[in-house]
């Protein structure tokens, strides 16, 4: 079950970075957990990973965000069903809902008119006023936790098994004739990593695919000057709707569109540090695209560190989906990319050794 304390970057993903820590304050005291470096840390704060990379209600959706639920069936459903539920429950007795001449008390009669909540009277059986506030503020602080919800069972409960068999399928298999290192690994497991880290992509507070979020919302504060509360929660409809199209529509929407080009026209690359070449990092967004015209064009695409010895990168090609290069990494390029890992970051970065200089 979902709780208020929603984090961005699961925890069954973080685990992988999990070592004997420590704090700055108490150095003498080791625990389980990762090394934690914000901005300009050279040594790293031990923490666990349960009370890092969250916000709290991040994917939570509140009865007050009826305009939002009207565009999420599921979730319409959901406040139907609970202020059916509040209705007939009411203490110290139940009541039902006028408006206008109809008569508001079973779920069809609800649904057909929960988005007009505010202008609803509510009376006791027996005809006398019931208290409209006290119901209305029992209303609203009603919350429907079906994103976060999703995404634990929907992705979160199958990482581990993803990630493991994806490396172990890529290790396995037999290279193909006259290539490097490509292999060709199920389909079925390419495109479980694959949609996994769509699903990280687009999960991040940061998410702003291709500048298009950013843009709009420079756009509408330009123009609505003085509304940016207003303009803040058209936003967040906008991406509360892009999470529900990624759960609940087969198609539309960019995780939809993106997955499928991704498929058709990109190659993934699995690359593993060398024992001795030190660990890749993560951070509070793992799951970005870089671009960059000053670099060699071979390092523009999606990263995505999976783990300290493992990293995907993602480019484009003409192959199928599940024909992945497999390249072992020096010191040298495992340092390079974490340099990118790092520039992606939004304040944190997680890693398993307390120095930076260690993987920077």
């Amino acid at each position: 079950m979902a709780t208020k304390n929603q984090h961005f970057v699961p925890r069954v993903y973080i685990k992988s970075w999990e070592t004997q820590v420590e704090t700055k304050k108490e150095p003498q005291k080791q625990f389980v957990g990762v090394y934690r470096f914000n901005d300009g840390d050279t040594v790293g704060d031990g923490c666990t990973r349960e009370v890092i990379l969250w916000k709290p209600h991040l994917y939570t959706i509140s009865f007050r965000q009826l305009y939002l639920a009207q565009k999420c069936p599921r979730v319409y459903s959901y406040f139907t069903e609970m202020v059916y539920d509040s209705m007939i429950h009411n203490s110290p007795k139940p009541v039902y809902g006028k408006l206008g001449y109809s008569t508001i008390k079973t779920k069809k009669s609800i649904r057909k008119h929960l988005h007009e909540i505010d202008d609803w009277d509510f009376y006791y059986e027996d005809g006398t006023t019931a208290r409209k506030q006290s119901i209305l503020n029992r209303f609203n602080d009603m919350r429907c936790y079906l994103i976060e919800d999703s995404f634990s069972s929907t992705f979160e409960s199958r990482w581990d098994s993803i990630k493991e068999t994806f490396i172990d399928e890529v290790k396995k298999a037999r290279p193909l004739q006259g290539q490097h290192g490509e292999r060709i690994i199920s389909e079925q497991a390419a495109k479980d990593m694959m949609e996994f880290f769509f699903m990280m992509y687009c999960r991040s507070p940061q998410f702003d695919p291709m500048g298009t979020y950013s843009w709009m919302e420079n756009l509408l504060k330009q123009t609505f000057k003085g509304m940016n509360a207003e303009v803040d929660e058209m936003m967040d409809a906008v991406w509360f709707t892009e999470l529900y199209r990624m759960f609940f529509k087969n198609s539309g929407g960019f995780y939809h569109t993106a997955l499928a080009k991704t498929v058709d026209n990109c190659q993934m690359i699995l690359f593993e540090a060398y024992p001795t070449a030190g660990s890749f990092i993560t951070s509070d967004n793992p799951a970005f695209r870089h671009i960059s015209v000053v670099e060699s064009q071979n390092l523009n695409g999606f990263y995505f560190p999976i783990d300290p010895k493992h990293l995907i990168f993602i480019a484009r090609g003409e192959d199928n989906i599940n024909r992945i290069d497999y390249r072992m990494a020096n010191e040298e390029l495992v340092k390079k990319f974490n340099r990118i890992i790092a520039s992606h970051k939004t304040n944190t970065i997680i890693a398993n050794t307390k120095y930076s200089q260690s993987f920077m």
